[in-house]
Formats: structure tokens, sequence, C-alpha cells
């Protein structure tokens, strides 16, 4: 059984077209073999080696051919039957080549040559032929892989030369397969031939009783068929050079020509039904994709919408908190001072995070507008280190802004850069311990010409296999719910999108215990304000 090409209505055609199409087939080459049988000649003895040479050698290439086709074809498919073929051909083209240049009128081949001698290769490369298609048509589609195949087609090729050579060797030791004082081939011959026809047509009748025959199983079936009446003329010849020899000859070149066919349908087959399945497989993709671009962008939206929606109230709750701690709304006792500024701090802390999630929500859907403006970076740090300084005083954790040098001014929203600037400064101090040091740098790299702020810790630092994970959307590097630091896994994500946006990029470099640095870059300044939406 050869491969399916795929197609159900292919299918059909090749059922409904197989039995007629290689009836025809078949009559035309009995007709061949009747017209042979009434013109009977006998070859001219200067002409005939010439002609079977050419039909011998045609014989051994495509042999090779299919040998190498199916041996790529088991490596992929690893089906039995290909390899029986492949280990079949390889053999047939080796004794086929004894064979050929065994024949009189050829250069002797290890021993004096004699149509006896080219009659037992004949025999033996014909009986295993015969015995390897019938194999390899009745192993069908069984899948076995086996792990040292390139030692057993060496091993093979090895033990079919040493076949070759001793058959040379010991011919006067063999049964002949003819006769030259008769001038006729022996009766073991014919029987034996005989046996290779049975074989042929045992493997034919396994491929015609199938359920369901292919294009490929047309040719196999043909070229089974023409090797048979290959081996019924040559159990008519009377003379090695006569019309029945060459016609047999004519019938094996035919027969090896489609057994080749079958096995080049069956490799287009197998690619035919690759791209189908990669054709499938990339529309199947390409839908998934869209429906998960659609998901996306609408959880995109429900994200704006919630983080609206949260927004108001939450906004309202700190504001009438920040009222009831007035003292004009009345006297608080030192509890619910502290219970108010605690709701305070954690309804500002909560708004963060909320404006956090609905500016990743705006640039994923290209809403971000940004601003770009002449400013100077030194005044930005300032007042971003002048806000945060309470925080880093509270924790204990010294806090060193290095002097920028004067004059370094950045193009870009001043807003979004010291939000990105805010964002890396807290990280730093969220994760370097009391006692610890957040050092605050900036000036102009020389070779981008860009302004460069790097914000440096002395805190637990990063494993450099996560590095390349710490900038995905809600990653952290320790996800557990038990984590000892909290965060919602935007921060860094956010600061990334954002400098992007603004002409800029952001790296990292750290290494587990020793601190992180995170550096990011803006465009320098030096043209026009220009307001954008992105």
């Amino acid at each position: 059984m050869l491969f399916t090409v795929g197609l159900v209505k292919e299918r059909i055609l090749a059922d409904k077209g197989f039995l007629p199409k290689l009836a025809l087939s078949v009559l035309f080459f009995l007709m061949l073999a009747f017209v042979a049988g009434k013109f009977y000649v006998v070859v001219n003895k200067d002409v005939y080696p010439g002609a079977h040479m050419v039909m011998e050698f045609v014989g051994i290439i495509v042999a090779i051919c299919s040998s190498l086709m199916s041996w790529y074809d088991y490596k992929y498919k690893h089906e039995l039957r290909m390899l029986i073929l492949c280990l079949t051909f390889c053999g047939v083209a080796l004794i086929e080549f004894a064979h050929a240049v065994s024949y009189l009128g050829m250069p002797d081949f290890i021993t004096p040559n004699s149509v006896n001698k080219a009659s037992t290769y004949w025999i033996i490369f014909n009986m295993l032929l015969s015995s390897g298609l019938v194999a390899a048509v009745f192993l069908g589609s069984r899948v076995k892989q086996i792990r040292q195949v390139t030692l057993l087609l060496t091993s093979f090729t090895l033990a079919t030369l040493v076949l070759i050579v001793t058959v040379a060797l010991y011919l006067p030791f063999l049964p002949p397969m003819y006769n030259p004082v008769a001038g006729s081939q022996t009766n073991l011959k014919v029987i034996l031939e005989y046996v290779i026809i049975f074989l042929l047509l045992l493997a034919a009748s396994r491929l015609l009783i199938k359920k369901q025959v292919e294009r490929q199983d047309y040719y196999l079936c043909l070229a089974l068929i023409l090797g048979a009446l290959s081996e019924v003329a040559f159990t008519f010849y009377n003379d090695a050079y006569d019309t029945y020899n060459l016609l047999g000859h004519v019938f094996k070149v035919f027969s090896y020509a489609f057994i080749f066919k079958a096995l080049l349908d069956e490799a287009v087959g197998m690619l035919y039904e690759t791209n189908s399945k990669l054709a499938e497989q990339r529309k199947l993709l390409a839908d998934a994709n869209q429906k998960l671009q659609e998901q996306d962008r609408l959880k995109d939206e429900f994200l704006a919408n919630t983080n609206h929606e949260l927004r108001t109230p939450l906004s309202a709750i700190i504001a009438f908190a920040e009222l009831l701690m007035d003292p004009d709304a009345g006297e608080l006792n030192d509890l619910q001072k502290d219970y108010l500024n605690e709701i305070n701090d954690s309804g500002k802390e909560l708004l963060v995070r909320i404006n956090g999630f609905l500016d990743l929500s705006k640039i994923a859907a290209g809403k971000t507008v940004v601003y770009k403006d002449d400013f100077s970076v030194a005044e930005l740090i300032e007042d971003i280190s002048r806000r945060m300084t309470p925080l880093f005083h509270n924790k204990g954790v010294f806090l060193n802004i290095v002097p920028c040098p004067k004059g370094i001014r950045a193009l870009a929203d001043k807003d979004k850069a010291g939000q990105v600037l805010t964002n890396l400064m807290s990280n730093a101090l969220k994760f370097t311990a009391p006692s610890g040091t957040v050092i605050v740098e900036s000036g102009l790299e020389e070779l981008t010409e860009a302004v460069y702020i790097s914000v440096k810790d002395s805190g637990i630092g990063i494993d450099e296999r996560d590095l390349e994970k710490i900038f995905i959307p809600f990653h952290q590097v320790d996800g557990t719910t038990s984590r000892s630091f909290g965060g919602t896994g935007i921060g860094l994500t956010l600061a990334k999108k954002l400098v992007e946006l603004n002409g800029g990029g952001i790296t990292v470099s750290s290494k587990r215990l020793q601190g992180s640095v995170f550096t990011f870059t803006l465009p320098v300044a030096g043209w026009d304000n220009v307001g954008e939406v992105v």
C-alpha cells in the first residue's frame, strides 16, 4: 500500500480509472510482445551488447535513484516497506551492474565473462527484486524505527558485494543457468523465472484487492505486471541475442521506470499532504491569532473602562479622607487620625496602581498623547527626588543624587519622563534594605548623543536569566502570593513603553544580591517642540 495523497476527490477518480487504465497499459505491452514474436530475429552480435549495456545502465541508474528516495522516505516516515525497498534496490543496482559487465563483448569481470555468468547474476538480482517488492507491498504502512539503520544499509551493501565476488569465483560449482552447448537456458533458470513471475503477480494481486487504490498503486501494479511479462519473455528466448531477450530487457526498463514513478508520486504526495497540513495549520493559527487580538482588545477596553470606574469612587474616598483630616472638620483623637492617614495613604497607593493600568491600556490602544518639550534634566531629577526623599528617609535608605552636568536638556514629555524616574526610584527603594544606598546619575552619552538617567541600588538584585522577563507585562521574578515584595508587575513594562514613546530606550544590568542598575535614555534637545499622538 503506497502513500495516500490526501484529497477525497482525487481518491475517487483514482478508484474509477484504475482498472481500465491498467488493462489498456497491459494490452499495449502484450501487443509489443506479439509483434516481437511475429517478427522474431536474432540481433547482430556487434549491435546487441551496446543496446544491452544502455538498457542495463538505465535500469541501474533508476535502481540507485529508487534506493535513495526510499532511504530518505524511511528516514522521515519510518515505514518498513521503504526500508525494504531501499535495501532491495541497493542490492539490485550492484548485482545488475555485475550482470551488465559480465556479458560477452565486455571486458572480463573478476573471472572470464560468459552468458551463464551474466544469466546467474540476472536470476539473483531478479529474485532479490521480486522478493523485496512482495515484502514491501504486504508490509503496507507499518512503522518501525530502527536505530542502527545506517549500519544495516552498510552491512547489506557489503554482503551484496561479497555475494557478487563469490558468484564470480565459484561459478563453476553453481547450478548452470545457460547451456552453451545447446545454446539455450537451463530448465532450472526457467523454473526460477516462473518463481519470479509468481512473486511479482502475487504482489500485483495484493494491490488489486486493496479497498482504496491510488495513482501510485496504478504505477506500481503496472510495474509488477511488466516485470512478470519481462520474465515471461526471458523464458521464451532461444538465443541470448534474439528478440525475446531484447524485449525482456525493454520490459524490465519500463518496469523500473514505473516503480520510480510510483516512488516519486509518493514523495510528491507526502510533500503535498505536508503543505496542505501546514496551510491548514496556518489558517488555524491566523484564526486563533485574530481571536486573541480581539480578546486582547476587549481586555484593554475592559481595563480602561474599569480603571475609569474605579478611579472615580477612589478619588472621592481620598478627598473625603483629606476633608476629615482638616482641623475645620472637627477634632479627632489620635486613633482616628491614624485610621484616616491609613485610608488616605492606601487610597493614594491604589490610585497610583489604577493609573498605571490605565496608562498601559491607553498605550496598547494607541491613545497615549506625547507632548515633547525642552526641559532641564537636572530640574526633573531635583523635583522627583524632593518628593521621594521622605520615603527614603522613613525606610532608612540613603539617596545619593549625583549632580547633573550643567546645560543638559532633553526633548521629551517631561511628565512621562518624571513618571519613569519615579517608577525606577520606587523600585530601587522597595528592593533595597534599610542602610542601603540608591544613586541617581545622569549625563550625556557621547556615542548616541542622548541624555541618560540611571538609578543604581544596593538591593537584592535580579538573576541574569530573569533579566529578559522583567519588562513583560504582569511578570514578576517572584510571582507567588507569598512573595516578600508587593506590586502588580506592570511598573517596568509601563516605564519601558513610556521611554520608547519618547524615542528613547531602557536597559538593566544586575546580579543576584549585588544590586541593579536601570538606565533610560531620552533624545537630547535641539529641535522644535512637537505634540503628537502615539
